[in-house]
Formats: C-alpha cells, sequence, structure tokens
C-alpha cells in the first residue's frame, strides 16, 4: 500500500472524528483522493468508536453549571474532613490559657 513514493505528514492527521481524519487524511496526502481513501481506510480499520462528527463544546454556562456542580460535589463527599479541619484551625487560633485552663495559684509569699 505504502510505497517509496508515497509519503505523508502524521503530524496532519487529527483522529477526532471521521470527518475530521477525512479532511486530515486527504491534507496529509496533498489532495490526491486515492491516496487519502487508502490511508482513511487503514486508519479507521480499528477505530470503531470514531463519532461521525466532532463532538459540540458546552457553552460557558454549561461550563460554569458542570465546575460549580463538581465542586459542590467534592465538598458533599468530603465534609466530614473539611468540618474536621475547621476544628482543627479553630483550635490553633484559641488562646493557651483557654485550652489549658488556667488554675488558681496563690501569690508567692514574701519572706
Amino acid at each position: 500500500m505504502f510505497n517509496r513514493g508515497f509519503s505523508f505528514d502524521t503530524g496532519k492527521l487529527v483522529p477526532t472524528s471521521k470527518i475530521a481524519l477525512k479532511l486530515s487524511c486527504l491534507n496529509a496526502c496533498d489532495n490526491d483522493i486515492e491516496k487519502a481513501d487508502r490511508l482513511y481506510e487503514y486508519m479507521t480499520r480499528d477505530l470503531k468508536d470514531l463519532p461521525d462528527s466532532e463532538p459540540t463544546m458546552p457553552s460557558g454556562i454549561q461550563r460554569f453549571k458542570m465546575g460549580a456542580d463538581d465542586i459542590i460535589g467534592w465538598v458533599s463527599e468530603h465534609k466530614d474532613l473539611i468540618q474536621q479541619g475547621i476544628g482543627l484551625i479553630q483550635g490553633l487560633r484559641k488562646p493557651a490559657s483557654a485550652a489549658v485552663g488556667v488554675a488558681d495559684v496563690p501569690p508567692i509569699p514574701k519572706i
């Protein structure tokens, strides 16, 4: 299939969808349809789950909602650890005398 006269730039191949792969095969083979078709058939032989077209990018609001959902999910999963961390920080902020308790010590007598 690939004889000595056939060469292409593999950096031009974009296998994200069937349409993108067809166009990139055509580009890599310098618009030679026969070579591009053979290259496309060779590439897709093992790519059974390749989508027909490019997946659409979610909008900015959808990406924000997905990120917020991820953060809320993470916080709800780790709320026990977060509460322990807050308790630790609050414990460090208390004065040492309040944490230990000051005993009533009588004054030192004079000699």
